[in-house]
């Protein structure tokens, strides 16, 4: 995925997460994973016209090109489709940002964990312990 090869330039912190889109963008975005996929006039309609219909066609086809969203020609203008889904997306992010900080300062990657865990519920405590059993298992058949 070519946006992904760029890396994250524009990385935003939000209130209560990290963004790679601006706010239109997001919006957007949001729409093309609820409804699957749409056009400029279904995406603009779905954010009850508050945009121009040009603004809405800029938005889509700069995420065309950054290789966010493919699209295949529909009448006179483009179907847009989502390249992942919303959880694909999101847990690729949040892995590229993972190992960006881990090649630089492990340390710092492991105490962010570490708060990160106080925070985890029991069946997702679960889940990591096996994730690490999985990866010790795997070291020792090495």
């Amino acid at each position: 995925m070519d946006f992904f090869k760029k890396g994250f330039k524009n990385l935003r912190f939000k209130k209560d997460k990290v963004s790679i889109f601006g706010d239109l963008e997001e919006k957007i975005m949001n729409v093309i994973w609820e409804r699957g996929n749409g056009t400029v006039s279904e995406v603009k309609k779905d954010l009850n016209n508050r945009y121009a219909h040009t603004t809405i066609m800029t938005v889509l086809d700069r995420l065309y090109k950054k290789g966010i969203l493919n699209r295949e020609k529909e009448g006179k203008g483009y179907r847009y489709y989502p390249i992942l889904s919303k959880d694909e997306f999101e847990k690729l992010v949040a892995k590229k940002v993972l190992n960006g900080l881990t090649k630089s300062n492990r340390s710092i990657t492991l105490t962010a964990f570490e708060g990160l865990v106080e925070n985890l519920s029991s069946d997702e405590l679960e889940r990591l312990k096996k994730l690490i059993q999985e990866k010790e298992r795997e070291k020792d058949d090495k």
